[in-house]
């Protein structure tokens, strides 16, 4: 290499810390809003971890790759720059995330190539969970989500013979009244149970169409978790009272329900994906 080219690609690595630390407050940002509470956006917090270490392995693969610095960065950081600039007038700090977001390839495009960013097309877009959904959005999908859970836990409740009437979200269980709430929503395990999903479906290798019915299955699995969290809770407060809920109980419930949901998951995942493709035989 070159000294020009040495300078070259000093400079490009400047540029890239630089606009790194301009992203120092919105990176506090987002930890602040993953920290609002267990059943809002906590899985932000594992983001990270998982798209490095996915990128780590992708990057390991890529030894004696060619350092390929393409101009088709700036495509994603002129972008990139014009949000945060527009964010630095509204101070609406979401569109300096997402800045971030559309930043990384760019920078990745300017300072690893065009054949490591190309490996790293799955790490750089599961980053995209990192965002919050906006406040407004997120509610519309609490309300559904309360919802669905509602009605299938009144059909199961029901069914098993308890005496059940809805009100909306409501839900009279004989003597009992219980509102299913945003933390029974089911938000958080369908959010993480995305996560998990797509990462299974990634890294299985297998064919397309496996792997997306493997994505398709994802709101089901996590409505039936949430649905057999919600009857539990419902048939605990029948049975102990409503002072159950402001117990360990709650919390644990929601843990158990994305165990389930994970489980139900892996367990479709050995059936529908099977053997990576490059290890099937040929017909």
């Amino acid at each position: 290499m070159t000294v020009a080219a040495k300078r070259s690609r000093l400079g490009l690595w400047a540029v890239g810390l630089l606009l790194v630390l301009t992203y120092v407050p919105t990176i506090l940002w987002l930890v602040h809003r993953w920290s609002l509470g267990v059943w809002f956006h906590v899985h932000g917090f594992a983001v990270i971890p998982i798209a490095l270490w996915i990128a780590w392995g992708a990057i390991r693969k890529m030894d004696g790759a060619p350092h390929d610095p393409s101009r088709w960065g700036f495509l994603f950081l002129v972008p990139a720059v014009l949000l945060q600039v527009l964010d630095a007038a509204l101070k609406f700090q979401l569109l300096s995330a997402v800045s971030l977001i559309i930043a990384l390839p760019g920078l990745s495009l300017l300072l690893l190539g065009k054949a490591r960013t190309r490996a790293l097309w799955f790490p750089l877009l599961f980053l995209g969970f990192a965002l919050p959904i906006p406040l407004v959005v997120a509610s519309r999908i609490h309300m559904m989500l309360r919802q669905i859970a509602a009605v299938s836990t009144e059909h199961v409740l029901s069914w098993i013979g308890y005496d059940v009437t809805r009100e909306r979200t409501m839900l009279q269980v004989g003597p009992e009244t219980l509102q299913i709430a945003d933390a029974c929503s089911g938000f958080s395990t369908l959010m993480a149970l995305t996560m998990a999903g797509l990462l299974l479906a990634y890294m299985a290798r297998s064919r397309l169409w496996r792997a997306g019915l493997l994505v398709c299955l994802i709101f089901p699995v996590a409505a039936i978790a949430n649905t057999a969290r919600c009857v539990a809770l419902c048939m605990l407060v029948v049975a102990f009272g409503q002072d159950i809920l402001q117990t360990y109980a709650h919390e644990l419930s929601g843990f158990l329900a994305f165990a389930m949901a994970l489980g139900l998951l892996l367990a479709s995942e050995r059936l529908l994906l099977g053997k990576p493709v490059d290890e099937e035989k040929p017909e």
